[in-house]
Protein backbone atom coordinates (compact mmCIF):
# COMPACT_ATOMS: atom_id res chain seq x y z
CA UNK A 1 0.00 0.00 0.00
CA UNK A 2 0.96 3.60 -0.58
CA UNK A 3 2.41 4.93 2.53
CA UNK A 4 -0.75 7.79 2.26
CA UNK A 5 -1.01 8.30 5.97
CA UNK A 6 1.42 7.39 8.03
CA UNK A 7 4.78 9.66 7.37
CA UNK A 8 6.16 11.60 10.56
CA UNK A 9 6.91 14.99 10.54
CA UNK A 10 8.16 16.63 13.39
CA UNK A 11 6.32 18.58 15.58
CA UNK A 12 8.17 19.48 19.04
CA UNK A 13 11.25 19.18 20.07
CA UNK A 14 11.89 15.92 22.25
CA UNK A 15 12.26 16.51 25.80
CA UNK A 16 15.82 14.88 27.35
CA UNK A 17 15.89 14.12 30.94
CA UNK A 18 19.32 14.31 32.32
CA UNK A 19 20.93 14.91 35.14
CA UNK A 20 24.75 15.77 35.96
CA UNK A 21 26.53 12.60 35.96
CA UNK A 22 29.57 14.21 38.03
CA UNK A 23 32.71 12.02 39.22
CA UNK A 24 31.98 8.45 38.68
CA UNK A 25 27.71 8.68 39.73
CA UNK A 26 25.41 7.41 37.39
CA UNK A 27 22.38 9.47 37.00
CA UNK A 28 19.10 9.12 38.24
CA UNK A 29 18.17 7.61 34.62
CA UNK A 30 20.71 4.87 34.63
CA UNK A 31 19.79 3.72 38.47
CA UNK A 32 16.01 3.38 37.96
CA UNK A 33 14.50 0.17 37.17
CA UNK A 34 12.30 1.21 33.94
CA UNK A 35 10.74 -2.77 33.63
CA UNK A 36 11.08 -4.62 30.07
CA UNK A 37 12.38 -2.86 26.91
CA UNK A 38 8.79 -3.61 25.38
CA UNK A 39 6.26 -1.21 24.28
CA UNK A 40 2.84 -2.01 24.25
CA UNK A 41 0.41 0.14 22.25
CA UNK A 42 -3.15 1.04 22.39
CA UNK A 43 -5.34 -0.10 19.44
CA UNK A 44 -9.30 1.08 19.04
CA UNK A 45 -9.98 -1.88 17.07
CA UNK A 46 -8.32 -4.41 14.93
CA UNK A 47 -6.14 -4.20 12.11
CA UNK A 48 -7.96 -4.97 8.89
CA UNK A 49 -5.11 -7.21 7.45
CA UNK A 50 -1.51 -7.09 7.60
CA UNK A 51 -0.82 -7.13 3.67
CA UNK A 52 0.71 -3.23 2.73
CA UNK A 53 -0.70 -3.91 -0.69
CA UNK A 54 -4.49 -4.72 -0.32
CA UNK A 55 -5.01 -3.09 3.52
CA UNK A 56 -6.83 0.25 3.83
CA UNK A 57 -7.06 0.67 7.29
CA UNK A 58 -4.86 3.68 9.39
CA UNK A 59 -3.97 1.27 11.98
CA UNK A 60 -3.16 -1.27 9.64
CA UNK A 61 -0.93 0.67 8.15
CA UNK A 62 0.78 2.21 11.30
CA UNK A 63 1.97 -1.43 12.14
CA UNK A 64 2.96 -2.35 8.81
CA UNK A 65 5.52 0.78 8.67
CA UNK A 66 7.76 -1.64 11.55
CA UNK A 67 7.40 -4.88 9.18
CA UNK A 68 8.24 -3.20 6.16
CA UNK A 69 10.29 -0.58 4.44
CA UNK A 70 10.40 1.51 1.06
CA UNK A 71 12.25 3.64 -0.93
CA UNK A 72 11.76 6.82 0.17
CA UNK A 73 10.54 8.54 3.31
CA UNK A 74 9.73 11.80 4.78
CA UNK A 75 12.72 13.12 7.15
CA UNK A 76 11.08 14.58 10.84
CA UNK A 77 13.28 17.35 11.22
CA UNK A 78 12.96 18.82 7.67
CA UNK A 79 10.00 17.79 6.12
CA UNK A 80 11.86 16.85 2.81
CA UNK A 81 11.45 13.58 0.90
CA UNK A 82 14.63 11.08 2.02
CA UNK A 83 16.25 8.01 0.42
CA UNK A 84 15.17 4.91 3.19
CA UNK A 85 15.75 1.60 0.76
CA UNK A 86 17.66 4.06 -2.16
CA UNK A 87 21.04 5.17 -1.55
CA UNK A 88 19.34 8.81 -2.87
CA UNK A 89 16.74 10.22 -4.57
CA UNK A 90 15.65 8.94 -8.17
CA UNK A 91 17.10 10.66 -11.19
CA UNK A 92 13.92 11.90 -12.64
CA UNK A 93 14.27 12.87 -16.35
CA UNK A 94 11.51 13.60 -19.46
CA UNK A 95 10.65 10.41 -21.67
CA UNK A 96 11.23 12.16 -25.18
CA UNK A 97 9.96 9.54 -27.54
CA UNK A 98 8.35 5.81 -27.63
CA UNK A 99 4.71 4.96 -26.77
CA UNK A 100 4.86 7.16 -23.31
CA UNK A 101 6.55 10.02 -25.17
CA UNK A 102 6.30 13.37 -22.33
CA UNK A 103 5.71 10.94 -19.34
CA UNK A 104 8.76 10.65 -16.71
CA UNK A 105 11.53 8.19 -15.85
CA UNK A 106 12.41 7.93 -12.39
CA UNK A 107 15.79 5.79 -11.66
CA UNK A 108 16.06 4.12 -8.70
CA UNK A 109 19.27 2.03 -6.82
CA UNK A 110 18.57 -0.25 -4.29
CA UNK A 111 21.13 -0.14 -1.07
CA UNK A 112 23.35 -2.57 -1.19
CA UNK A 113 23.18 -3.59 2.15
CA UNK A 114 19.21 -4.01 2.46
CA UNK A 115 18.48 -7.93 2.96
CA UNK A 116 15.42 -10.11 3.42
CA UNK A 117 15.15 -12.78 6.40
CA UNK A 118 16.86 -15.38 4.42
CA UNK A 119 20.05 -13.14 3.86
CA UNK A 120 18.93 -12.72 -0.01
CA UNK A 121 19.40 -9.36 -1.09
CA UNK A 122 16.42 -6.61 -1.81
CA UNK A 123 16.42 -6.31 -5.44
CA UNK A 124 15.06 -4.79 -8.41
CA UNK A 125 12.70 -7.85 -9.00
CA UNK A 126 11.40 -7.18 -5.29
CA UNK A 127 9.98 -4.08 -6.86
CA UNK A 128 9.18 -5.16 -9.93
CA UNK A 129 6.88 -7.66 -8.31
CA UNK A 130 5.50 -5.36 -5.88
CA UNK A 131 4.51 -2.58 -8.61
CA UNK A 132 2.66 -5.97 -10.41
CA UNK A 133 0.68 -6.67 -7.43
CA UNK A 134 -0.25 -2.79 -6.70
CA UNK A 135 -1.75 -2.70 -10.15
CA UNK A 136 -2.95 -6.04 -10.99
CA UNK A 137 -6.71 -6.64 -11.42
CA UNK A 138 -7.58 -9.22 -9.53
CA UNK A 139 -5.84 -7.95 -5.75
CA UNK A 140 -7.79 -6.48 -3.41
CA UNK A 141 -6.14 -3.09 -3.96
CA UNK A 142 -8.37 -1.03 -5.94
CA UNK A 143 -6.96 2.45 -3.67
CA UNK A 144 -3.81 1.81 -4.78
CA UNK A 145 -4.44 1.16 -8.16
CA UNK A 146 -5.92 4.61 -8.76
CA UNK A 147 -3.33 6.06 -7.14
CA UNK A 148 -0.41 5.00 -9.01
CA UNK A 149 -2.50 4.65 -12.49
CA UNK A 150 0.27 6.79 -14.47
CA UNK A 151 2.87 4.30 -13.88
CA UNK A 152 3.11 2.06 -17.10
CA UNK A 153 6.41 0.31 -17.20
CA UNK A 154 9.48 -0.66 -15.47
CA UNK A 155 13.29 -1.58 -16.64
CA UNK A 156 15.84 -3.22 -14.52
CA UNK A 157 19.44 -2.61 -15.49
CA UNK A 158 21.35 -5.81 -16.70
CA UNK A 159 24.48 -4.44 -14.93
CA UNK A 160 22.87 -4.07 -11.73
CA UNK A 161 20.17 -5.79 -10.35
CA UNK A 162 19.45 -3.55 -7.10
CA UNK A 163 18.81 -0.66 -9.99
CA UNK A 164 15.59 0.56 -12.18
CA UNK A 165 13.68 2.38 -13.96
CA UNK A 166 9.93 3.12 -14.01
CA UNK A 167 7.82 4.66 -16.54
CA UNK A 168 4.97 7.12 -16.74
CA UNK A 169 2.45 8.43 -19.17
CA UNK A 170 2.01 11.58 -17.86
CA UNK A 171 4.22 14.16 -15.56
CA UNK A 172 2.14 13.14 -12.29
CA UNK A 173 3.87 16.38 -9.57
CA UNK A 174 3.98 13.38 -6.89
CA UNK A 175 5.36 11.14 -9.45
CA UNK A 176 9.22 10.50 -7.38
CA UNK A 177 7.57 9.84 -3.89
CA UNK A 178 3.98 8.02 -4.72
CA UNK A 179 6.22 5.52 -7.29
CA UNK A 180 8.99 5.81 -3.63
CA UNK A 181 6.55 5.06 -0.74
CA UNK A 182 5.58 1.47 -2.10
CA UNK A 183 6.11 -0.93 0.90
CA UNK A 184 8.35 -3.54 -1.18
CA UNK A 185 7.27 -7.12 -1.06
CA UNK A 186 9.90 -9.91 -1.02
CA UNK A 187 8.66 -12.24 -4.12
CA UNK A 188 10.29 -15.25 -2.74
CA UNK A 189 7.55 -15.25 0.13
CA UNK A 190 4.73 -13.70 -1.57
CA UNK A 191 4.79 -15.40 -4.73
CA UNK A 192 6.72 -19.12 -4.18
CA UNK A 193 5.33 -20.39 -7.66
CA UNK A 194 6.77 -17.58 -10.09
CA UNK A 195 2.75 -17.50 -11.19
CA UNK A 196 3.41 -13.78 -12.15
CA UNK A 197 7.27 -13.92 -12.83
CA UNK A 198 6.11 -14.34 -17.12
CA UNK A 199 4.07 -11.56 -16.80
CA UNK A 200 5.13 -8.17 -17.46
CA UNK A 201 4.51 -4.77 -15.85
CA UNK A 202 3.50 -3.07 -18.76
CA UNK A 203 1.10 -5.89 -19.82
CA UNK A 204 -0.20 -5.41 -16.80
CA UNK A 205 -0.51 -1.78 -16.63
CA UNK A 206 -2.62 -2.00 -20.00
CA UNK A 207 -6.26 -1.52 -19.48
CA UNK A 208 -6.88 -3.52 -22.64
CA UNK A 209 -5.32 -6.98 -21.26
CA UNK A 210 -7.60 -6.81 -17.93
CA UNK A 211 -10.39 -9.05 -19.60
CA UNK A 212 -6.94 -11.62 -20.55
CA UNK A 213 -5.55 -11.16 -17.48
CA UNK A 214 -8.60 -12.01 -15.42
CA UNK A 215 -9.32 -14.94 -17.59
CA UNK A 216 -5.59 -16.61 -16.96
CA UNK A 217 -5.89 -19.09 -14.71
CA UNK A 218 -2.17 -18.44 -13.28
CA UNK A 219 -3.21 -14.71 -12.46
CA UNK A 220 -6.61 -16.41 -10.76
CA UNK A 221 -4.45 -18.35 -8.44
CA UNK A 222 -2.11 -16.07 -7.79
CA UNK A 223 -4.93 -13.62 -6.44
CA UNK A 224 -6.34 -16.76 -4.95
CA UNK A 225 -3.67 -17.21 -2.65
CA UNK A 226 -2.31 -13.55 -2.70
CA UNK A 227 -5.74 -12.37 -1.42
CA UNK A 228 -6.18 -15.23 1.08
CA UNK A 229 -6.39 -14.84 4.83
CA UNK A 230 -2.28 -16.33 5.06
CA UNK A 231 -0.43 -13.39 3.24
CA UNK A 232 -2.97 -11.01 5.22
CA UNK A 233 -2.58 -12.33 8.58
CA UNK A 234 -0.46 -15.69 9.24
CA UNK A 235 3.10 -15.97 11.06
CA UNK A 236 6.17 -16.66 8.50
CA UNK A 237 3.60 -14.98 5.68
CA UNK A 238 3.65 -11.43 6.69
CA UNK A 239 7.06 -10.54 5.87
CA UNK A 240 8.95 -7.65 4.78
CA UNK A 241 12.34 -6.44 5.19
CA UNK A 242 11.59 -4.02 8.17
CA UNK A 243 13.35 -4.48 11.55
CA UNK A 244 10.08 -6.40 13.33
CA UNK A 245 8.99 -9.83 12.71
CA UNK A 246 5.30 -10.48 12.50
CA UNK A 247 5.04 -13.00 15.90
CA UNK A 248 0.75 -13.25 16.39
CA UNK A 249 -2.35 -11.63 16.24
CA UNK A 250 -5.07 -12.44 18.43
CA UNK A 251 -8.53 -11.60 16.76
CA UNK A 252 -10.01 -8.41 19.06
CA UNK A 253 -7.27 -9.07 21.90
CA UNK A 254 -3.43 -8.32 20.84
CA UNK A 255 -0.93 -8.09 17.61
CA UNK A 256 2.78 -8.98 18.48
CA UNK A 257 5.86 -7.96 16.89
CA UNK A 258 9.22 -8.56 17.71
CA UNK A 259 12.33 -7.25 16.63
CA UNK A 260 14.60 -9.74 14.40
CA UNK A 261 17.89 -10.56 15.40
CA UNK A 262 20.76 -9.49 13.48
CA UNK A 263 18.53 -7.18 11.39
CA UNK A 264 20.30 -5.54 8.62
CA UNK A 265 19.69 -2.16 9.31
CA UNK A 266 21.30 -2.53 12.90
CA UNK A 267 25.01 -2.02 10.77
CA UNK A 268 23.21 1.10 9.60
CA UNK A 269 22.46 2.79 12.75
CA UNK A 270 19.00 2.73 11.91
CA UNK A 271 16.68 3.13 15.13
CA UNK A 272 14.78 0.27 16.16
CA UNK A 273 15.02 -0.30 19.82
CA UNK A 274 11.86 -2.11 21.46
CA UNK A 275 12.77 -5.60 21.55
CA UNK A 276 9.06 -6.21 21.49
CA UNK A 277 5.91 -4.52 20.43
CA UNK A 278 2.27 -5.38 21.14
CA UNK A 279 -0.77 -3.65 19.80
CA UNK A 280 -3.24 -4.09 22.77
CA UNK A 281 -6.84 -4.07 21.03
CA UNK A 282 -9.25 -2.20 24.19
CA UNK A 283 -12.52 -1.37 22.46
CA UNK A 284 -13.94 0.31 25.95
CA UNK A 285 -12.41 3.68 27.38
CA UNK A 286 -12.86 2.63 30.76
CA UNK A 287 -10.59 -0.47 30.20
CA UNK A 288 -8.36 1.76 28.40
CA UNK A 289 -7.81 4.24 31.48
CA UNK A 290 -8.06 1.49 33.71
CA UNK A 291 -4.78 0.28 31.89
CA UNK A 292 -3.03 3.66 31.76
CA UNK A 293 -3.46 3.51 35.85
CA UNK A 294 -1.62 0.25 36.32
CA UNK A 295 0.80 1.05 33.79
CA UNK A 296 -0.25 -1.92 31.92
CA UNK A 297 0.06 0.46 28.33
CA UNK A 298 2.70 2.65 27.37
CA UNK A 299 0.81 4.37 24.36
CA UNK A 300 -2.50 6.04 24.05
CA UNK A 301 -3.34 8.22 20.99
CA UNK A 302 -6.65 10.05 20.21
CA UNK A 303 -8.11 9.49 24.08
CA UNK A 304 -11.64 10.76 24.76
CA UNK A 305 -11.23 14.09 25.19
CA UNK A 306 -12.77 14.48 28.35
CA UNK A 307 -10.58 11.53 29.68
CA UNK A 308 -7.58 13.17 28.21
CA UNK A 309 -8.28 16.30 30.29
CA UNK A 310 -9.38 14.29 33.49
CA UNK A 311 -5.71 12.27 33.19
CA UNK A 312 -3.72 14.96 32.42
CA UNK A 313 -4.71 17.16 35.35
CA UNK A 314 -4.03 13.61 37.49
CA UNK A 315 -0.94 14.10 39.21
CA UNK A 316 0.06 11.14 39.95
CA UNK A 317 -0.69 10.10 36.59
CA UNK A 318 1.90 13.00 35.34
CA UNK A 319 4.72 10.83 37.29
CA UNK A 320 4.40 8.13 34.88
CA UNK A 321 2.85 9.92 31.58
CA UNK A 322 3.18 12.42 29.13
CA UNK A 323 0.49 14.10 27.96
CA UNK A 324 0.50 15.66 23.91
CA UNK A 325 -1.36 17.68 21.96
CA UNK A 326 0.18 18.09 18.60
CA UNK A 327 -1.69 19.22 15.53
CA UNK A 328 -2.90 16.29 13.59
CA UNK A 329 -2.68 15.80 9.50
CA UNK A 330 -6.48 14.60 9.36
CA UNK A 331 -9.72 15.80 9.55
CA UNK A 332 -13.17 14.20 10.72
CA UNK A 333 -16.48 14.41 8.50
CA UNK A 334 -19.83 13.41 7.68
CA UNK A 335 -20.47 11.16 4.72
CA UNK A 336 -23.66 11.70 2.52
CA UNK A 337 -24.66 8.57 0.00
CA UNK A 338 -25.43 11.17 -2.99
CA UNK A 339 -26.56 7.88 -4.85
CA UNK A 340 -29.68 8.05 -2.44
CA UNK A 341 -32.61 9.62 -4.05
CA UNK A 342 -33.16 11.96 -1.10
CA UNK A 343 -29.48 13.02 -0.57
CA UNK A 344 -29.24 13.62 -3.85
CA UNK A 345 -31.08 16.44 -3.50
CA UNK A 346 -28.55 19.98 -3.37
CA UNK A 347 -31.21 21.31 -0.23
CA UNK A 348 -31.26 18.27 1.63
CA UNK A 349 -27.70 18.03 2.02
CA UNK A 350 -27.43 22.01 2.68
CA UNK A 351 -30.19 21.47 5.56
CA UNK A 352 -28.40 18.68 6.90
CA UNK A 353 -25.13 21.30 6.81
CA UNK A 354 -27.39 23.94 8.29
CA UNK A 355 -28.45 21.43 11.00
CA UNK A 356 -24.51 20.62 12.82
CA UNK A 357 -23.09 22.98 15.38
CA UNK A 358 -19.21 22.90 15.02
CA UNK A 359 -18.28 25.37 17.85
CA UNK A 360 -20.36 23.14 20.13
CA UNK A 361 -19.12 19.89 19.07
CA UNK A 362 -15.66 21.49 19.41
CA UNK A 363 -15.97 23.08 22.88
CA UNK A 364 -18.70 20.18 24.50
CA UNK A 365 -17.14 17.28 22.94
CA UNK A 366 -13.34 17.85 21.82
CA UNK A 367 -12.68 20.38 24.99
CA UNK A 368 -11.37 23.01 22.33
CA UNK A 369 -8.85 20.39 20.77
CA UNK A 370 -9.49 20.93 17.46
CA UNK A 371 -10.02 23.72 14.61
CA UNK A 372 -13.09 23.90 12.38
CA UNK A 373 -12.33 23.25 8.97
CA UNK A 374 -14.25 23.54 5.69
CA UNK A 375 -13.05 21.33 2.91
CA UNK A 376 -10.85 18.44 1.35
CA UNK A 377 -7.43 19.82 2.65
CA UNK A 378 -6.25 20.37 5.63
CA UNK A 379 -6.03 23.71 7.20
CA UNK A 380 -2.18 23.44 8.06
CA UNK A 381 -1.55 23.31 4.47
CA UNK A 382 -1.00 26.69 3.00
CA UNK A 383 -2.94 26.08 -0.35
CA UNK A 384 -6.16 25.46 1.90
CA UNK A 385 -8.61 28.22 1.18
CA UNK A 386 -9.58 30.26 3.83
CA UNK A 387 -12.23 32.29 1.95
CA UNK A 388 -14.58 29.08 1.81
CA UNK A 389 -17.83 30.11 4.04
CA UNK A 390 -18.37 27.77 6.52
CA UNK A 391 -22.38 26.48 6.27
CA UNK A 392 -23.64 28.34 10.31
CA UNK A 393 -25.55 26.19 12.60
CA UNK A 394 -28.84 27.84 11.23
CA UNK A 395 -32.30 25.38 12.05
CA UNK A 396 -34.60 28.25 10.66
CA UNK A 397 -32.61 27.71 7.24
CA UNK A 398 -32.62 24.48 7.08
CA UNK A 399 -36.48 24.09 7.60
CA UNK A 400 -37.00 26.78 4.80
CA UNK A 401 -34.69 24.77 2.39
CA UNK A 402 -36.64 21.58 2.94
CA UNK A 403 -39.74 23.75 2.48
CA UNK A 404 -38.45 25.84 -0.82
CA UNK A 405 -37.75 21.73 -2.17
CA UNK A 406 -41.17 20.33 -1.09
CA UNK A 407 -40.40 18.54 1.99
CA UNK A 408 -43.23 18.73 4.01
CA UNK A 409 -44.64 15.98 6.84
CA UNK A 410 -47.67 15.27 5.08
CA UNK A 411 -48.66 12.89 7.84
CA UNK A 412 -47.73 14.10 11.56
CA UNK A 413 -45.51 12.07 12.50
CA UNK A 414 -42.66 14.62 12.54
CA UNK A 415 -40.61 13.62 9.71
CA UNK A 416 -40.89 15.60 6.42
CA UNK A 417 -41.97 13.79 3.32
CA UNK A 418 -42.09 14.29 -0.57
CA UNK A 419 -43.11 12.04 -3.00
CA UNK A 420 -40.64 11.59 -5.82
CA UNK A 421 -41.37 9.59 -8.89
CA UNK A 422 -44.32 8.70 -7.65
CA UNK A 423 -42.82 7.03 -4.50
CA UNK A 424 -43.38 8.32 -1.41
CA UNK A 425 -39.82 9.34 0.41
CA UNK A 426 -39.18 10.07 4.10
CA UNK A 427 -36.50 11.92 5.56
CA UNK A 428 -35.61 9.23 7.48
CA UNK A 429 -31.98 8.56 7.57
CA UNK A 430 -29.24 6.17 9.40
CA UNK A 431 -26.12 7.43 10.64
CA UNK A 432 -23.05 4.72 11.06
CA UNK A 433 -20.01 5.19 13.18
CA UNK A 434 -17.27 2.85 14.19
CA UNK A 435 -18.33 1.21 17.41
CA UNK A 436 -16.12 2.39 20.69
CA UNK A 437 -15.37 6.00 18.84
CA UNK A 438 -17.07 7.80 21.59
CA UNK A 439 -16.91 11.41 20.41
CA UNK A 440 -18.08 10.38 16.65
CA UNK A 441 -21.30 8.64 18.71
CA UNK A 442 -21.88 11.83 20.43
CA UNK A 443 -21.75 13.78 17.43
CA UNK A 444 -24.20 11.41 15.51
CA UNK A 445 -26.41 12.17 18.72
CA UNK A 446 -26.30 15.93 18.60
CA UNK A 447 -26.92 15.87 15.11
CA UNK A 448 -29.78 13.69 15.70
CA UNK A 449 -30.85 16.23 17.67
CA UNK A 450 -30.87 18.95 15.89
CA UNK A 451 -32.26 17.36 12.43
CA UNK A 452 -35.48 15.90 14.65
CA UNK A 453 -36.37 19.87 15.12
CA UNK A 454 -36.24 20.02 11.44
CA UNK A 455 -37.99 17.40 10.25
CA UNK A 456 -35.36 14.83 9.69
CA UNK A 457 -34.78 11.62 11.51
CA UNK A 458 -31.64 10.06 12.14
CA UNK A 459 -30.94 6.60 13.44
CA UNK A 460 -27.23 5.84 14.87
CA UNK A 461 -26.26 2.76 14.12
CA UNK A 462 -22.51 1.86 15.39
CA UNK A 463 -20.63 -0.79 13.79
CA UNK A 464 -17.32 -2.82 14.74
CA UNK A 465 -14.29 -0.75 12.58
CA UNK A 466 -14.01 -4.04 9.89
CA UNK A 467 -17.80 -3.92 9.41
CA UNK A 468 -17.76 -0.36 8.97
CA UNK A 469 -15.01 0.33 6.50
CA UNK A 470 -16.53 -2.94 4.67
CA UNK A 471 -20.17 -1.83 4.52
CA UNK A 472 -18.48 2.35 3.64
CA UNK A 473 -16.44 0.96 0.59
CA UNK A 474 -20.09 -0.91 -0.86
CA UNK A 475 -21.63 2.24 -0.29
CA UNK A 476 -23.92 0.44 2.31
CA UNK A 477 -25.09 3.88 4.43
CA UNK A 478 -27.22 7.01 4.53
CA UNK A 479 -24.66 9.21 6.04
CA UNK A 480 -21.55 7.76 8.21
CA UNK A 481 -19.07 9.79 10.56
CA UNK A 482 -15.69 9.27 9.08
CA UNK A 483 -11.80 10.95 8.86
CA UNK A 484 -9.29 10.75 6.83
CA UNK A 485 -5.36 10.85 7.62
CA UNK A 486 -3.57 13.13 5.67
CA UNK A 487 0.49 13.13 4.38
CA UNK A 488 2.85 16.12 4.80
CA UNK A 489 3.01 16.22 0.64
CA UNK A 490 0.48 17.37 -1.15
CA UNK A 491 -2.12 15.71 -1.91
CA UNK A 492 -3.78 13.74 -4.83
CA UNK A 493 -7.36 13.78 -4.55
CA UNK A 494 -8.22 11.07 -6.94
CA UNK A 495 -8.21 8.14 -4.86
CA UNK A 496 -11.01 9.93 -2.43
CA UNK A 497 -12.56 12.66 -5.12
CA UNK A 498 -12.47 10.77 -8.54
CA UNK A 499 -15.82 9.13 -9.92
CA UNK A 500 -13.61 5.67 -10.85
CA UNK A 501 -12.43 5.75 -7.92
CA UNK A 502 -16.68 5.19 -6.78
CA UNK A 503 -15.97 1.06 -7.16
CA UNK A 504 -12.74 -0.07 -5.71
CA UNK A 505 -11.17 3.70 -4.70
CA UNK A 506 -12.06 5.95 -1.54
CA UNK A 507 -15.19 7.81 -3.44
CA UNK A 508 -17.73 5.95 -1.19
CA UNK A 509 -20.08 9.11 -1.28
CA UNK A 510 -20.00 8.23 -5.36
CA UNK A 511 -19.48 12.26 -5.69
CA UNK A 512 -18.49 13.83 -8.71
CA UNK A 513 -19.02 14.33 -12.39
CA UNK A 514 -17.40 15.27 -15.77
CA UNK A 515 -16.19 18.84 -14.83
CA UNK A 516 -14.57 17.87 -11.47
CA UNK A 517 -12.92 14.59 -13.13
CA UNK A 518 -11.23 17.24 -15.03
CA UNK A 519 -10.14 19.57 -12.94
CA UNK A 520 -8.83 16.44 -10.80
CA UNK A 521 -6.68 15.32 -13.37
CA UNK A 522 -5.68 18.66 -14.31
CA UNK A 523 -4.12 19.82 -11.31
CA UNK A 524 -2.40 16.06 -10.71
CA UNK A 525 -0.24 16.75 -13.86
CA UNK A 526 -0.03 20.37 -13.10
CA UNK A 527 4.29 20.82 -12.34
CA UNK A 528 3.84 24.78 -11.36
CA UNK A 529 3.20 25.15 -7.95
CA UNK A 530 1.01 28.48 -8.01
CA UNK A 531 -0.73 27.12 -10.80
CA UNK A 532 -1.60 23.84 -9.00
CA UNK A 533 -2.39 25.91 -5.83
CA UNK A 534 -4.93 27.87 -7.75
CA UNK A 535 -6.21 24.48 -9.00
CA UNK A 536 -6.29 22.53 -5.04
CA UNK A 537 -7.94 25.79 -4.22
CA UNK A 538 -10.75 25.84 -7.17
CA UNK A 539 -11.27 21.97 -6.23
CA UNK A 540 -11.49 22.70 -2.54
CA UNK A 541 -14.73 25.24 -3.35
CA UNK A 542 -15.84 22.80 -6.21
CA UNK A 543 -16.31 20.08 -3.20
CA UNK A 544 -17.44 22.18 -0.37
CA UNK A 545 -20.21 23.80 -2.81
CA UNK A 546 -21.55 20.30 -3.75
CA UNK A 547 -21.27 19.02 0.49
CA UNK A 548 -20.97 15.37 -0.36
CA UNK A 549 -18.74 15.90 2.96
CA UNK A 550 -20.34 17.83 6.02
CA UNK A 551 -16.58 18.95 7.16
CA UNK A 552 -16.13 19.18 10.63
CA UNK A 553 -12.81 19.32 12.45
CA UNK A 554 -8.80 19.22 12.58
CA UNK A 555 -8.35 17.71 15.73
CA UNK A 556 -5.26 17.69 17.62
CA UNK A 557 -3.54 14.51 18.34
CA UNK A 558 -4.29 13.47 22.39
CA UNK A 559 -1.47 11.63 22.99
CA UNK A 560 -0.61 9.75 26.27
CA UNK A 561 3.03 8.74 26.37
CA UNK A 562 5.06 6.47 28.94
CA UNK A 563 8.10 8.21 30.76
CA UNK A 564 9.76 4.65 30.51
CA UNK A 565 10.52 5.86 27.46
CA UNK A 566 12.21 8.36 25.42
CA UNK A 567 10.35 9.18 22.31
CA UNK A 568 9.66 11.83 19.58
CA UNK A 569 6.12 13.90 19.06
CA UNK A 570 5.31 14.48 15.65
CA UNK A 571 2.13 16.10 13.72
CA UNK A 572 1.65 13.33 11.36
CA UNK A 573 -0.72 10.49 12.43
CA UNK A 574 -0.37 8.82 14.55
CA UNK A 575 2.00 11.16 16.28
CA UNK A 576 5.09 8.86 17.22
CA UNK A 577 7.09 6.40 15.62
CA UNK A 578 7.50 2.99 17.64
CA UNK A 579 10.87 1.66 16.83
CA UNK A 580 12.28 5.03 18.14
CA UNK A 581 10.87 4.61 21.93
CA UNK A 582 14.24 4.14 23.66
CA UNK A 583 13.64 2.33 27.28
CA UNK A 584 15.28 5.18 29.66
CA UNK A 585 18.17 3.57 32.07
CA UNK A 586 20.40 0.86 31.97
CA UNK A 587 18.22 -1.66 30.30
CA UNK A 588 19.02 -0.08 27.13
CA UNK A 589 23.06 0.96 28.07
CA UNK A 590 24.32 -2.14 26.96
CA UNK A 591 23.82 -2.72 23.16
Amino acid sequence: MLRKAHLFIMFSALCMLSSCNCGNKKSNDENKDYGKNELVVHELSDADKLNPTNSTDAGAIYIEDMLFMQLLDIDKKSMQIVPELAIARPTVTEVLDGEFKGGLAITFEIRSDAKWDNGSPVLASDFDFTYKTMLHPLLDNEQGRSTLDFLKDIKIDPSNPRKFTLITNQKHYLSEFVTGSVYVLPEYIYDPTHLLKNTTLYFICNPKNTDAIKADQNQQDFAKEFNGDKFQREKGFVVGCGPYAFESWATTQRIVLIKKKGWWGDAANIPAYPDKITYEIINDWSSVNSSIKNKSIDVVRAMKPKDFITNRDDKELNNSYKFETPEELSYIYIGLNMKDARLSDIKVREALAHCVDREDIIKSLLYGLADPMDGPVQVAKKYYDKTMKPFAFDLELAKKLLEEDGWKDTDGDGIRDKIVNGAKLKLSFSIKFNQGNDTREKICLLLGENAKKVGIELNTQPKEWTVFIDETKKHNFDLYVGGWVGDPINDDPKQIWHTSSKNGGSNYVSYGDQNSDMLIDKLRVELDQTKREALFKEFQNMVHNAIPYIFLYQPKNRLVVSKRFDAGIYAARPGYLESEFKLKGKQNTAE
